[in-house]
Formats: structure tokens, C-alpha cells, sequence
């Protein structure tokens, strides 16, 4: 017998949304007994679940396995009542050994051994559950492309729409363009598209040296601007990931040669990106390098690498921004069905950088683009 079991909520837990497809905000406990999908849940919240029949099984009621009488029996302590519902869902599911996520509250984890039921924490197990997307996490991530689609759209008419001023700086409308004007024009359009992103980098010169920093203040003309946008479609809780990088003006020399290194590298990683595959960050890496750019691999390690290509290639993206499988120095290898943000960059102090970023789903031929590319060009 094959059994896994949840515990928590749809909002916080993106294991337990995958499972049932619901934000439901109370904990709920789910159990797959060899592919027979069982939500256990309070009154209140079995009528959503029901309706879920593309995911869920069967949906029980707490009530029926005795919630209420535990309630008034005043010998049982109120925080052990939750321990003692899972069980007996555990019991009647017809399990004795479940494998479970780290995130299992240790109470739970405790009852359930006290009370002879075996437990295998395996998050390499649950993370496989979660890289298989369900059809509405897929719809959800197009969704959300197509937001970030038109967000990026907005911050390119800022500039195209600018003027430089006499101290070098864009203005639009007879307002200073800076990276938080920026960020607001973008965040309304993701609103009105149904999406939202709590950070929007948006990054002037050497600031996108500073990794995740948000980026701030007035924009030059000729610097470039590394733009990146992970939003959330609010329907689904699906992200995308995408990232531009803009020059209002004329890139220096050093800046096209950045940019052009990037674009080569993102067609070499998507021709690496097919299932089995596992080299695509290492092949991005022996382009970067036959360049003469500074990258992990050529580090000494003697503190953080600061320019060149200092990130990973990338990683997966579903109901968090940032979750299996990596496209790093320890890659996992791809699978029919995984969503992955492709992500190379330079970066150089005194020029600043390039990154380019898009999500796409690997099929079993190679790649497919959730909407047709945004332009890469440096020129808004």
C-alpha cells in the first residue's frame, strides 16, 4: 500500500492547494491511499470540496468521525483533538504507514506514532506530487503570464515615452522616472489583468549587482534597467516569472555584448531543456566562460561572486515562485510536464546588466511558451 498524508490549510500550505485545488483558509487533512484521493474536512467546507471531483475522491466529514463528541467530552484537552480527527481519518482510510511531508505538525506527527501508525518524512516525494501541474495550475500560470505580458508593456511605454532631461534623466509626462513609478504603473496592471506580485525588481545600473534587492530612485537615460516580475494569478495561486532588461537611449558597447551573450544563452538552454536532460545550466555555463565571463563554476569561492554570471540558470515555478527543480550546479533532471523559469544574466560594475527570463513548460519534445514571447530587445 502507497499512502500520503497532509495537514494544513490551502492558503499557506502549496502542497495541500495542489491536492484540492481550494484556498480554504482552515485546516483540512488529505490522504491518498493508492491513488484513492480523501479530504477530510469540517462541515462548513465539504460542499467546496465536493465539487472537486477532477481532484478529490471522497470528502469526509469531521463530524462523522466523532468531532463532536470529542468536543464535549471534557476529559480530552482541546489541543487534542485535531491529533485525534487525523487518526481516526488515518484508520478509516485503511492506512498504517503514511509518507509526509517536513512540514507535518510535530503533534500531529507525535499522535499518529503513539498510536502505531508509521510515519516517512520525504519531501523529495511530495515535491514529485507538485511538479506534476494540474490543468487549472496551467491555466492559472498563462493567466499570469499574460499579466506580466502587459505589465512589462506598461514599463516599456514609460520609457519609449520619455524624454531625457538636462541632467540625464527620464521624465515622462513631467515626471521623473524612477524604479518605484515603475513598479506602481506595473502593479495596477496586474491588478486589472487578476494578478498579483508583492515585489517587482526593478533594478538602475549597478543595482541589479544587488541580487533581490527591489531596486530604487530616478532612472538615466542609456543605463540599463533589469525589470523582473513574478506574479500571481489570484484565481489559481499560480506564478510566472519573467524578466526584461530595457536601455531608453543608446546601450553602450559593453552593454550590446552583455545583452547579445544573454540571448545566445537562453537559445542554448532551451535547446538543452527536454525531459531526462540535466546539463542545461553547465552548457549556459561553457557559453558564458568561452566568452571570458566569470561564472560559479570558474569561482574560487572565497566570498560571493559579484559580477560575470554569479545566479543559477533557473528553477521551477508553480504555486510558489521558487520550487523544484532546480537549474543550478546540482540539477535536478526534467520531466514531461515541468514548469521552469530560464533565467541567464551578466552583470558588471560601472555597466550594469542584462537578464532575460521567460516560463516555459517542458514537453516531450522540448519546450512550450505559455504565450508568445515578450520581446527581448534592449530597446523598449
Amino acid at each position: 500500500m502507497t499512502a500520503f498524508l497532509l495537514y494544513g490549510d490551502g492558503v499557506h500550505s502549496p502542497e495541500m492547494r495542489h491536492e484540492i485545488g481550494e484556498a480554504i483558509s482552515d485546516p483540512l487533512t488529505f490522504i491518498d491511499v493508492d491513488g484513492r484521493r480523501i479530504a477530510v474536512t469540517g462541515p462548513f467546507e465539504t460542499a467546496i470540496l465536493e465539487r472537486r471531483e477532477d481532484l478529490v475522491d471522497e470528502v469526509w466529514s469531521t463530524a462523522d468521525l466523532g468531532s463532536w463528541e470529542l468536543v464535549r467530552d471534557e476529559s480530552v484537552p482541546s489541543h487534542a483533538i485535531e491529533p485525534e480527527l487525523v487518526l481516526r481519518a488515518v484508520r478509516r482510510a485503511g492506512a498504517d504507514s503514511l509518507t509526509v511531508p517536513p512540514t507535518l505538525p510535530v503533534a500531529i506527527a507525535d499522535h499518529l506514532r503513539a498510536n502505531g501508525i508509521g510515519l516517512e518524512i520525504d519531501a523529495i516525494a511530495w515535491s514529485a506530487r507538485r511538479r506534476r501541474k494540474t490543468p487549472g495550475e496551467l491555466e492559472g500560470i498563462e493567466r499570469a503570464q499574460r499579466a506580466a505580458d502587459v505589465a512589462m508593456l506598461a514599463a516599456a511605454h514609460l520609457f519609449r515615452a520619455s524624454e531625457k532631461t538636462s541632467d540625464g534623466y527620464l521624465r515622462f509626462e513631467g515626471e521623473i522616472i524612477t524604479a518605484e513609478l515603475v513598479r506602481e504603473a506595473m502593479s495596477t496592471r496586474l491588478l486589472a489583468q487578476g494578478a498579483e506580485s508583492e515585489e517587482i525588481l526593478v533594478q538602475p545600473g549597478d543595482q541589479c549587482l544587488k541580487g533581490h534587492e527591489l531596486g530604487s530612485g530616478p532612472i538615466r537615460a542609456h543605463e540599463s534597467v533589469v525589470i523582473d516580475c513574478f506574479p500571481r494569478d489570484r484565481r489559481s495561486g499560480a506564478h510566472t516569472d519573467m524578466t526584461r532588461t530595457f536601455v531608453s537611449g543608446r546601450p553602450s558597447e559593453d552593454l550590446a555584448r552583455l545583452h547579445g551573450a544573454c540571448r545566445k544563452a537562453l537559445r542554448i538552454a532551451y535547446e538543452s531543456l527536454r525531459p531526462g536532460s540535466d546539463d542545461a545550466h553547465s552548457r549556459v555555463t561553457d557559453h558564458f566562460e568561452a566568452l571570458g565571463f566569470a561564472t560559479q563554476r570558474s569561482h574560487d569561492g572565497a566570498g560571493p561572486l559579484e559580477q560575470g554570471f554569479n545566479h543559477s540558470l533557473g528553477h521551477g515555478v508553480g504555486l510558489e515562485i521558487h520550487e523544484a527543480p532546480l537549474l543550478g550546479r546540482r540539477s535536478e533532471k526534467l520531466v514531461a510536464g515541468d514548469v521552469v523559469a530560464v533565467e541567464p544574466g551578466l552583470y558588471f560594475p560601472g555597466i550594469g546588466g542584462v537578464r532575460l527570463e521567460d516560463t516555459v513548460l517542458i514537453t516531450e519534445d522540448g519546450i512550450e511558451y505559455f504565450t508568445d514571447p515578450f520581446p527581448y530587445d534592449l530597446e523598449p
